[in-house]
């Protein structure tokens, strides 16, 4: 393939950072600017044109996803040579690098890969054995976080530093040191082992980084912002003296700080490396103009970040729509409501997103769409792979590879049930512990354990046959043939049908998914000519099925199609949808503000610019129409239990131009900075119960409203089937004489349910409704708490 046929539809930016030659190279690749093409048709051009050796190739992403994608573009830009790039995720990476450096890191070539369930069960397992607590601040889940923090900061036990006071801190220290003797036995590692293993080997060997460092003559690492300070020290030192490093991301999208994600990684990155040249790709292929000037508006008041401003040929669009809502039961009701007008359209449900920023928010945005009858996913991770039936028949695998592993051989000791009890379980791990023996080894044992009864070695026998009939026997199986092995001798497929329940149903049907995954991982590498380098060697098709599984992360799942997707904002990086609900754009939700944190300032700025940076990832995720929703008042949880508090607008709504939203632009003599619809108090508004309002003073409207009954303000007319957007923050102000609900109109009451009304007194806040209730009878209420049925 010539460099021509790579360069054909590709813009200036991108060609130049396609053809770079060597020598570090950062690209600034914005939201849908066409980042994935630049890496995959740079790394054919080095291959094609530059004659550099596929596996001479290192390239890094951060989800099997994306590193999939990459791949099968690849292939049909190299063929077949595409295979032997190195392009996976980080993890995959360091799974990869520990099994050909197996026997420097003191581990068995299949090793296995704990996830983060596994990683869980051992610390409560080794907490159980150490007699403590289990509280919340010393309970396995705050543990393991301890225990990951430390493995990010590239400390094993022995490099770890805890205050002489910090009685927490040292307790958990000796669960870490329990907890990695126990992946020792086991022969397995966890994520964090998979980044800090072979960092400590490239630092303490140098025969070994001088290989490392000269094994790849070009890295390219993708989503670079979401690098961590362990990642960013291994890509050093696989960069070597050549420095060919090639890293493709945006500060705007740095999302992941709690995970350890470090956006001075990008930031700083030429200075880490002096000489990068930088290229910028700022022509956005995703959005519209409307939606990248809104994502803009927003970003750019960060208060640390590389200049840079999205453009698109797309002019012009959809205006932005704003919904308003009393609370988040009515938000839900609106966004169902909008989301069924676009169906009615012609947008596919499967094109349409609603993001939030916090889990808890799903709750009424659920309950909505269920009344709406539009079908919907909530999009938060692998479930399948989390079931406890799977989980159990990996297991069952890992044991064929590695009878030693305690955590597994524990997990389906009686799984399915096989007569063997906790009071069982109880006394042989009581005996591997004086022995300091494995439980596969006290097994063999259990005629020296005098506590067991007899029928309980005979079901112990059984299993130790079991497990030692696996090891021998499925280790070299395909991954299919092994999974059918494992479930027909495991009896557990027997087991669930013979229960006779929909979920004994269910859980078959699972495991005989997990077959043909197998199978079509076979399929996938059949046929598969041996690697041409010539140092390569793969594990087996079982470890290597097991490593897939154990590196599915959230980003992974596939999104069904037909439904309405509902995921928060960290899950939609990377996902694009004609239409876009963001939800909950209120201080305090979005931005998220924790109020019992006591940050200092330094930290309280990088949290908000964090969340900046959440809301223009969110709204890029839109094509062609954006909607952002808010509610007066959520509920929340005080020290007297749940109740509404009251919201203010989101401060990013402030940073809107109001041209965008579809309304008259500032004035030319207003002064040069635009700023959104003003959020002011109305005249008729509850007390610190802000409205998005015309301001008169920047010349968005003529006169005054009148003092107490003012107009909602809306955008111009819709056509026809668009639903009418309510751009009004005090939707109770309903004109017509000041009162808030005309006679007869429809109402509903949050505790008393609907009703008819039959009177009002007074206006704005304090206006007093009569109700006939369909189930109360007649009530005298504050309209204030009506919405319109």
């Amino acid at each position: 393939m010539s460099a021509p046929d790579l360069l054909q539809d590709l813009n200036d930016a991108q060609a130049a950072a396609v053809l770079h030659g060597d020598g570090p190279l950062l690209v600034l690749a914005g939201a849908g600017s066409g980042k994935t093409r630049v890496i995959v048709h740079r790394i054919a051009h080095l291959v094609t044109e530059r004659r550099v050796m596929p596996w001479h190739v290192l390239a890094v992403t951060f989800t099997n996803k994306a590193a999939g994608e990459m791949r099968e573009r690849l292939e049909a830009l190299l063929g077949p040579q595409a295979r032997e790039l190195w392009l996976s995720t980080f993890h995959a990476f360091g799974a990869r690098f520990l099994r050909r450096e197996a026997h420097r890191a003191g581990l068995p070539p299949d090793f296995a890969i704990y996830d983060d369930d596994d990683q869980l069960r051992l610390v409560k397992s080794e907490l159980a054995a150490a007699g403590m607590g289990d509280d919340d601040r010393m309970g396995p889940r705050a543990v393991l976080t301890r225990i990951d923090r430390w493995k990010s900061a590239g400390h094993l036990p022995g490099g770890v530093k805890v205050g002489d006071y910090d009685v927490e801190g040292q307790a958990a220290l000796e669960i870490y040191r329990r907890y990695e003797k126990q992946l020792a036995r086991a022969g397995a590692v966890d994520f964090g082992d998979l980044l800090l293993r072979p960092l400590e080997l490239l630092e303490s060997d140098p025969d070994l980084l001088r290989y490392w460092s000269g094994r790849f003559r070009y890295l390219l690492v993708d989503e670079f912002q979401d690098t961590s300070a362990i990642q960013l020290e291994l890509v050093k030192l696989l960069a070597g003296a050549a420095r060919n490093v090639c890293v493709v991301g945006d500060d705007d999208q740095a999302i992941y700080r709690w995970r350890g994600a470090d956006v001075s990684n990008i930031l700083d990155f030429d200075r880490t490396f002096p000489g990068t040249r930088v290229v910028k790709l700022e022509q956005n292929y995703r959005s519209t103009s409307r939606i990248l000037e809104a994502a803009h508006a927003v970003i750019a008041k960060a208060a640390r970040r590389r200049e840079k401003k999205l453009w698109t040929a797309q002019e012009g669009g959809a205006p932005l729509r704003l919904l308003v809502a009393q609370d988040e039961h009515e938000e839900g009701e609106k966004v169902a409501r909008a989301a069924a007008g676009l169906r009615a359209e012609g947008v596919r449900l499967d094109e349409i997103a609603v993001l939030y920023r916090t889990n808890a928010q799903s709750r009424p945005l659920e309950a909505a769409m269920r009344s709406a009858r539009l079908p919907y996913v909530i999009v938060r991770g692998q479930s399948f792979y989390e079931r406890a039936e799977v989980k159990d028949a990996a297991a069952y695998l890992r044991l064929a590879l590695n009878p030693r592993s305690d955590l597994d051989l524990a997990r389906v000791i009686n799984r399915p049930a096989r007569g063997i009890g906790e009071k069982t379980v109880e006394r042989l791990r009581a005996y591997a512990a004086v022995k300091e023996l494995p439980l596969i080894e006290a097994l063999g044992d259990r005629d020296a354990i005098s506590e067991l009864k007899p029928a309980a070695r005979k079901a112990l026998a059984a299993f130790h046959d079991l497990v030692l009939g696996l090891n021998r026997d499925i280790g070299g199986l395909d991954a299919g043939v092994a999974v059918q092995e494992v479930l027909t001798r495991s009896e557990m497929i027997e087991k669930f049908r013979a229960e006779g329940s929909d979920e004994g149903v269910e859980r078959v049907e699972n495991l005989l998914e997990l077959v043909a995954a197998a199978r079509e991982f076979d399929e996938a590498h059949a046929g598969e000519p041996p690697p041409r380098d010539p140092e390569e060697q793969l594990p087996s098709p079982v470890a290597r099925f097991l490593e897939q599984l154990a590196l599915l992360g959230d980003a992974d799942a596939p999104t069904p199609e037909g439904r309405v997707a509902l995921m928060t904002l960290h899950a939609a990086k990377g996902l694009e949808f004609d239409a876009v609900f963001m939800a909950g754009m209120e201080d305090g939700t979005l931005p998220y503000e924790r109020p019992w944190s006591d940050d200092g300032p330094a930290e309280v700025a990088a949290a908000q610019d964090e969340e900046r940076r959440l809301c223009y990832v969110g709204m890029t995720r839109a094509k062609k129409l954006l909607t952002l929703s808010l509610a007066r008042r959520r509920m929340g949880f005080g020290e007297n239990g749940p109740s509404f508090r009251a919201t203010e607008p989101s401060r990013f709504l402030g940073d809107l131009p109001p041209e965008l939203f579809g309304l008259p632009a500032r004035a030319p003599a207003a002064a040069p900075r635009p700023s959104g619809p003003v959020i002011r108090r109305h005249p008729g508004a509850l007390p610190g119960e802000p409205v998005i309002e015309l301001d008169e003073a920047d010349g968005f409207q003529e006169s005054r409203p009148p003092p107490r009954a003012a107009p909602p303000l809306r955008r111009p007319a819709a056509p026809r089937g668009e639903p009418e957007i309510d751009y009004s923050y005090d939707q109770s102000q309903a004109s017509g004489g000041g009162a808030p609900f005309p006679r007869g109109a429809r109402v509903v009451h949050p505790s008393l349910g609907e009703g008819v009304v039959k009177s009002c007194d007074g206006a704005g806040a304090e206006a007093k409704v009569t109700v006939a209730f369909f189930g109360a009878g007649e009530k005298r209420v504050l309209a204030r708490f009506l919405r319109p049925g």
